[in-house]
């Protein structure tokens, strides 16, 4: 059985990177200040670039497939499953994990947006805050995403899917649907002092409805899936509770402890490009944060020259509900 990890503790230097990003908010106009001002004088500036809006992954749930592991006790192959989602659950709550979705803009109006999906690190609060620095590049992608007015969001690989497990979910309109994004660790559980557990997928698809008529806004039956080739499954990919875990060990048909007596039972799939491996499917739901990133952002022109001394970099701050406002803050020695 995994044991709950401990709460990690913040490091220093992300709670001032936060509270600082954070802090740059209170300096913004709202765009009700910039339409009045337009009616009232006549002067009507650009309106302010699309702020991105992020949403943190609060429940993250493997559906298919499910994992195996030898009860030493009643001497059978257990379906693991549970546990597994658990110590992912419980990652989850205790902030370890925070992957987000960040859209750019918020607006399921738009035939396409950006999405950013990232490993991100966040403060629990009200709001939670989030935000992209110090993660490093392999660990956030950049891809298109599309928006649906009609049917449904998200596919699974054809023949690749368990009748005996739970089917993974399927977003209704209005919901968005990403490209496919080549290859990107999906993080499940990390814990003080130990490796992160990463699992290293390629073509990648996310899914999800919007729920963002209430507070907080949400994204909702999600869905999450990738493939995981058998040379990259057959490796370590990081620790649960202490343990080395390598995915292949733990799979039907991989080198698992046998589900069925004559050893068929297998979840093992075959890809045209990565040969052996399996498709991994997730359920997700997802929570609006506020959002703090050094990203540069697209800004309205003015008219007039702008700089950016070289030691510094754009900040964007993103509160959970919608407001925005940039600055340039130093990093110089």
């Amino acid at each position: 059985m995994l044991a709950a990890g401990r709460r990690r503790r913040t490091t220093a230097s992300l709670r001032a990177a936060l509270a600082f990003a954070l802090g740059l908010a209170s300096g913004c106009y709202s765009n009700e200040y910039l339409d009045g001002l337009c009616a009232n004088t006549g002067f009507c500036p650009d309106p302010p670039p699309e702020s991105p809006v992020a949403f943190r992954i609060t429940s993250l749930e493997l559906v298919d497939p499910h994992t195996y592991t030898f009860d030493t006790v009643l001497g059978v192959c257990t379906d693991s499953t549970a546990t597994l989602n658990g110590f992912i659950a419980q990652s989850i709550a205790n902030y370890d994990v925070s992957n987000a979705l960040v859209l750019r803009p918020l607006d399921p109006k738009s035939a396409v947006v950006k999405l950013q999906y990232v490993s991100a690190l966040c403060i629990a609060g009200e709001p939670t805050n989030c935000t992209d620095r110090m993660v490093p590049v392999t660990h956030t992608v950049d891809v298109d995403a599309f928006n649906r007015d009609a049917g449904s969001c998200g596919m699974t690989a054809p023949n690749s899917l368990n009748p005996d497990y739970d089917a993974p979910q399927r977003a209704i309109a209005p919901c968005i649907v990403s490209d496919t994004i080549p290859g990107t660790p999906l993080r499940l559980a990390a814990q003080t002092g130990m490796q992160p557990l990463d699992l290293a997928l390629v073509e990648v698809e996310i899914a999800a409805a919007y729920a963002v008529d209430d507070e907080p806004q949400k994204l909702v039956t999600g869905s999450l899936r990738g493939f995981l080739p058998a040379a990259t499954a057959m490796l370590p990919a990081g620790q649960a509770n202490g343990i080395s875990f390598v995915p292949w060990n733990v799979l039907a048909g991989g080198a698992g402890c046998q589900v069925d007596a004559m050893n068929t039972f297998s979840d093992i799939d075959n890809h045209g490009v990565y040969g052996q491996g399996v498709w991994m499917n997730f359920n997700f739901t997802a929570e609006r944060v506020q959002w703090a990133t050094d990203r540069p952002e697209p800004m309205a022109e003015t008219g007039g020259d702008s700089e950016t001394d070289a030691t510094g970099t754009t900040a964007v701050t993103t509160s959970a509900t919608g407001d925005a406002s940039s600055t340039t803050v130093g990093f110089g020695g």
